[in-house]
């Protein structure tokens, strides 16, 4: 087998290609904001009841007939709303 210039060049590239990575083509990737999970009152929310909200809110997108970024996008401000209802009408624990 000749290993000819072609292919000596071929290699060259291939290598310095793979040797830069991917860490080159994206100088600055940042992920977006997430909420304060102090805030976020369906993360605070114990599970049965965080359970029962994302079932409602699915059965709700499924009714709409949602499918991908819309249902996504849907259930997120369902659950948000629900919990923030949920959150305003509970009873606070009587201090002792």
């Amino acid at each position: 087998m000749v290993f000819t210039a072609r292919a000596a060049a071929a290699a060259a590239v291939i290598v310095a290609l793979t040797a830069a990575g991917p860490a080159s083509s994206q100088p600055s990737l940042t992920l977006p904001a997430r909420p304060d999970a102090a805030t976020d009152k369906f993360a605070t929310m114990d599970k049965p009841a965080r359970r029962a909200i994302s079932v409602a809110c699915s059965k709700e997108a499924d009714d709409q007939g949602l499918k991908g970024k819309p249902r996504g996008k849907f259930r997120s401000a369902c659950k948000r709303d629900k919990a923030a209802a949920a959150a305003s009408t509970a009873v606070p624990d009587k201090p002792k």
